[in-house]
């Protein structure tokens, strides 16, 4: 399970709407009383994909299409993390 710590600072509270399936899926794996830090977990994890997409974005911006022969590489490199 994808665990969140509390971060300090000051909390906003929020209301989401998502299919009641896909929620009571959720509850059923974290329980109600952590429904909150699990979608904050999905957010930071979302965000940070976005981020490294972004990231790669800008990379090939400046020097073109990453090839296929470097990303075998970095594929190689993050199995042997």
């Amino acid at each position: 399970m994808y665990v969140v710590h509390d971060a300090p600072g000051p909390k906003v509270k929020k209301a989401i709407t998502m299919p009641e399936q896909l929620a009571a899926e959720i509850d059923a794996r974290v329980g109600r009383g952590e429904f909150s830090a699990f979608m904050a977990g999905a957010a930071q994890h979302w965000l940070a994909l976005m981020k490294t997409g972004e990231i790669v974005d800008e990379y090939e911006r400046q020097h073109g299409p990453i090839s296929e022969e470097r990303l075998e590489r970095a594929r190689r490199r993050w199995h042997d993390a």
